[in-house]
């Protein structure tokens, strides 16, 4: 293997965050170069290379999940100032739709629409009267740059251009695996539960049940779909629960896990490969190839931005300052109104027990 070329932290410019193995490996395929650097700090460690004019940090949470993905976060931001965007990327689970036909194998990508980032955190939505979502905080929105990107993306989509299929297949040329599977895209009614428990889906699909849907719709290429991701700690097995998760969120595209905790700390674009359907019959036959899918997207997506545009932006962490201030005020704000209010307090149990010594 050759010597990698070695970098410094403040030359890395764009974070790109995978929760799981497969999605980081993914995305080291598409890298043009890989590159080594001194990272401060050892609680994680981390992947880097380029891809076109930007120096990534490729980094990966110990735990799947919101929690530990925005601790990773904070010590990406921490350790690399630079960085001026962020991306996560890997496998979710699709929410089939009369209005989205979104298949195994498409890609989801985050897009802000009306009254939503792009990411909506399920875990902190309240469902109302007549199934009106009252959400409970809200999250960053991508950075505009990313966002300009991806209509770019789009736009050569529509043209036949996209470099999309042109980057999946330079992954898939390094091992079968990555390559479109072979298995067959089912999509099974919400009351059809798994047949045969911890075994593969031959017996659903060979079942006379009406409930079954062969998807043979002629694509073997992915769609890419762009609207509202949800995110959150859990991983939604149950087509009910997909079903009730998604009341209300007309046009949900899939669910995933952690982008919630980056976009806390990063503004982040979130691109998933979709693996499955978020039900009883959850496999392992497409999570490679939906990975490969995200992986591609991904370096399509930075193909788009100069690296000269990159450098003219604020870095995360100091644009990151004026909202961390705002937090710290509010908590000295906080703290100040507890002190009084327990001074106050203090002062009127004084009184009380002076009136009680004098019988007053």
């Amino acid at each position: 293997m050759s010597r990698l070329r070695e970098i410094q932290p403040e030359e890395v410019t764009v974070a790109i965050f995978c929760a799981l193995t497969d999605e980081s490996v993914a995305v080291r395929l598409t890298l043009e170069e890989e590159l080594k650097c001194p990272t401060p700090g050892r609680k994680y460690l981390y992947n880097f290379g380029r891809i076109g004019e930007h120096k990534i940090v490729i980094a990966q949470p110990i735990e799947v999940g919101t929690v530990d993905t925005s601790n990773l976060a904070a010590y990406v931001s921490n350790a690399f100032k630079n960085v001026r965007f962020a991306l996560m990327v890997g496998i979710g689970g699709g929410i089939p739709s009369e209005k989205n036909d979104i298949r195994l194998g498409d890609i989801a990508v985050s897009k802000a629409g009306s009254g939503h980032p792009g990411v909506i955190q399920y875990d902190f939505v309240k469902y109302g009267a007549d199934s009106v979502v009252e959400r409970k905080g809200t999250l960053n929105k991508t950075h505009p740059v990313l966002q300009s990107a991806d209509i770019m993306v789009e736009q050569d989509e529509m043209m036949g251009r996209s470099e999309l299929y042109l980057n999946l297949s330079s992954i898939s040329r390094t091992d079968p695996k990555w390559r479109r599977p072979m298995a067959p895209d089912i999509l099974y009614a919400p009351s059809f539960h798994h047949v045969d428990k911890g075994k593969d889906c031959t017996a659903c699909e060979q079942s006379s049940c009406r409930e079954v849907v062969m998807r043979d719709g002629g694509r073997d290429a992915p769609k890419v779909h762009r609207g509202l991701i949800l995110s959150g700690s859990g991983d939604v097995k149950d087509p009910e629960a997909r079903q009730r998760l998604s009341r209300g969120l007309d046009g949900a595209l899939c669910f995933e896990m952690g982008a919630a905790g980056i976009m806390d700390e990063i503004p982040c674009l979130v691109i998933r490969g979709i693996c499955d359907y978020c039900d009883t019959h959850k496999q392992d036959d497409w999570h490679y190839y939906a990975a490969a899918v995200a992986a591609a997207y991904a370096h399509t997506i930075l193909l788009k931005i100069p690296g000269q545009e990159v450098h003219s932006m604020e870095p995360m962490a100091r644009t990151m300052l004026p909202m961390l201030h705002s937090i710290n005020q509010s908590f000295d704000l906080l703290g100040k109104r507890a002190a009084d209010a327990a001074e106050g307090a203090q002062l009127s149990l004084g009184e009380s027990d002076q009136r009680m010594t004098y019988g007053g």
